[in-house]
């Protein structure tokens, strides 16, 4: 039964408006290769700053700098900005299913509750 409703999770985001605005703005993304390469560097660069950050190395003045400027960059091409608008939207709606799930199975993976 979890894993029924689990498909049935997935197929409620693969239907939801916000899924189809991702995939139409990635559509459209890929319609100017610069931009969608511009994009693709700036997301492996958020990430890897997002995992310095995360992994205790603390935040980089300017790595965040160069970011911020990449960002402004790619703002000026709307099919850049358009799909990562959309983009960070599905991040969050995936990062807020997760954080319901854990938050509600935390007790039971918490080895040093007490019984």
């Amino acid at each position: 039964m979890i894993y029924d409703r689990a498909h049935d999770l997935a197929r409620a985001l693969k239907t939801s408006e916000e899924y189809r605005s991702l995939l139409a703005a990635r559509d459209a993304l890929a319609s100017d290769a610069e931009a969608q390469n511009m994009v693709r560097v700036f997301l492996a660069k958020k990430m890897e700053v997002e995992y310095e950050t995360l992994s205790g190395k603390g935040e980089d003045p300017a790595k965040m700098d160069q970011l911020r400027r990449m960002y402004e960059l790619l703002a000026h091409n709307n099919k850049a900005r358009g799909f990562l608008e959309v983009h960070a939207r599905f991040q969050r709606i995936m990062a807020d299913v997760s954080k319901i799930i854990g938050e509600t199975v935390a007790e039971g993976l918490d080895i040093f509750a007490k019984s």
